[in-house]
């Protein structure tokens, strides 16, 4: 081998070896940029950590003091207090507001949100009243109250002493005797039966049983005269009467013949036009005899 061969093959050694440096070189440099990018990443994750951390702490915060306010909790002495408007008495006709207000006072007022206020106890306490049929409790805040809803039975007769005498007691459409005088509180919008009797059958005599007998009763002179009902007085057992547009019937003793007799109004009524203004009332108080009763002449 010549001197330039030995030269020629010591040139391309060094241009390797003078390659391989500077790749060991970039390689470097490559894994120390990479070494800082990975240490600044680290470094702008824990900062958003440390801020998330601090923006979950102030919401916890900022959430605790809101539901704290005082406008999400009732007052302490809400359902002994009647008359501090926390509570509102709505769609009640029969049951005066301090009636239903009243039979909340032994309940201990929660220390919760509104929101978080439990109504089963509110409801249990009010269907202890038997016109209640049904209840909805609303709940709102700012200030924190209640609205309570009730739906109450429908009375579809109402018992007097007199036509003009505040009821003594109602029968319900779900067959149910109201006798408890702080429940008479009625308006009365729609035309119900009127029963007049008097105190002492009232307490021994008028059920249930009886006032759906009643009804049936009722409801046989209004098929057969065509005619509503407007009251049946039954403040002489023995001697019982029946008003209608047109006018009295006088059905006397409800026995077991009553419901025949009444059959027969259909045959006598249309006779009132012969002597209108006049008569006093039917009588069907006979079994197989029926008149009309004419008033006394002057």
């Amino acid at each position: 081998m010549t001197e330039e061969d030995f030269n020629s093959l010591d040139s391309n050694d060094n241009e390797e070896l003078q390659d391989e440096f500077s790749l060991a070189k970039h390689s470097v440099k490559h894994k120390q940029t990479e070494r800082r990018i990975r240490k600044k990443r680290k470094k702008v994750n824990r900062i958003k950590a440390f801020l998330r951390f601090v923006v979950l702490v102030l919401l916890i915060f900022l959430m605790y003091k809101f539901f704290t306010l005082s406008g999400w909790y009732l007052p302490e002495n809400t359902f002994k207090n009647t008359v501090d408007g926390r509570i509102d008495i709505v769609n009640n006709k029969i049951v005066p507001d301090y009636v239903i207000k009243n039979s909340l006072k032994e309940l201990e007022t929660p220390k919760l949100p509104i929101f978080l206020v439990q109504v089963e106890p509110i409801k249990k306490e009010i269907f202890k009243i038997p016109v209640i049929k049904n209840i909805y409790v609303r709940r709102y805040g700012f200030p924190a109250r209640l609205q309570i809803i009730v739906r109450e039975r429908i009375p579809i007769a109402v018992i007097k002493k007199d036509l003009k005498a505040k009821p003594i007691a109602f029968f319900t459409s779900d067959g149910i005797l109201v006798t408890n005088k702080q429940y008479m509180n009625m308006t009365e919008v729609e035309p119900v039966l009127k029963i007049l009797t008097s105190s002492a059958d009232l307490n021994k005599d008028i059920s249930v049983k009886k006032v759906q007998y009643i009804e049936k009763i009722v409801k046989a002179v209004e098929t057969y005269s065509n005619e509503k009902v407007e009251y049946i007085d039954m403040r002489n057992k023995n001697d019982v009467y029946v008003k209608i547009h047109t006018t009295s019937i006088r059905l006397g003793t409800l026995d077991s013949s009553v419901f025949d007799r009444i059959k027969r109004i259909y045959t006598i009524l249309p006779q009132i036009s012969d002597v209108d203004g006049q008569i006093r009332y039917i009588d069907l108080s006979w079994d197989k005899v029926n008149y009309l009763k004419l008033k006394k002449s002057k």
